[in-house]
């Protein structure tokens, strides 16, 4: 049996991801794919078309691992904020527990200035999308049951909360700070308290 047969695309995927997480679309050649996942050039483009084809895929795989299932439980959470508050808790945890500092795959191909095609462009604003309607649906929930004020603005605060899920990833790959990226977490937080205090507790922090 030929030795590109006997490769899963689970395998496969999980190869090329580690390689596009540490290096970019850009900084990505087909040679380092073919080395990393065990594959010829000429079975990858088989499988996947061509490079941007590939990553389309790992990029479905990476949200699909690990955001769509984090959004699912914390949407279960019956009390919305606290959903809101546990999602940067794992987030700045996830962000401390990567010794490479090697970031959100998604979060770095928004920022990334490589001429990739709309396909993966595609995937990257529907999945970091789903974070953005994540936060506006607990937030709506919150100020349904009287948690924040009925004026509040839960689109502004959704679009703030999702500019402080890039804040974090940046911090994370420029220095890897725990309190920096504690204090951006909090900050972002406060917003949602309706009687914000000067003491709020930092994301990890216990009493």
């Amino acid at each position: 049996m030929p030795r590109s047969r006997s490769l899963s695309d689970d395998v496969v995927l999980e190869r090329a991801m580690q390689v596009f997480w540490r290096r970019g679309y850009a900084g990505t050649s087909l040679r380092e794919l073919a080395q990393a996942t065990g594959l010829g050039s000429a079975a990858l483009y088989h499988r996947y078309a061509d490079k941007q084809g590939l990553f389309v895929q790992v990029l479905g795989r990476y949200a699909q691992r690990g955001l769509a299932a984090s959004i699912a439980q914390l949407s279960a959470e019956p009390l919305p904020l606290e959903a809101i508050r546990q999602f940067f808790d794992q987030l700045v945890a996830a962000s401390l527990a990567d010794p490479e500092r090697r970031g959100c795959l998604l979060v770095n191909t928004a920022l990334d200035g490589a001429d990739m095609g709309e396909a993966a462009r595609a995937v990257v604003r529907a999945r970091l999308g789903e974070v953005e309607s994540f936060f506006a649906s607990r937030l709506a929930c919150a100020v349904a049951a009287g948690a924040l004020p009925r004026g509040t603005d839960v689109a502004a605060e959704a679009a703030a909360l999702m500019g402080a899920v890039f804040a974090i990833r940046v911090a994370a790959r420029l220095h890897g700070d725990p309190r920096s990226l504690r204090t951006l977490a909090a900050h972002a937080l406060r917003a949602l308290d309706p009687r914000p205090s000067d003491k709020t507790a930092l994301p990890g922090d216990r009493p």
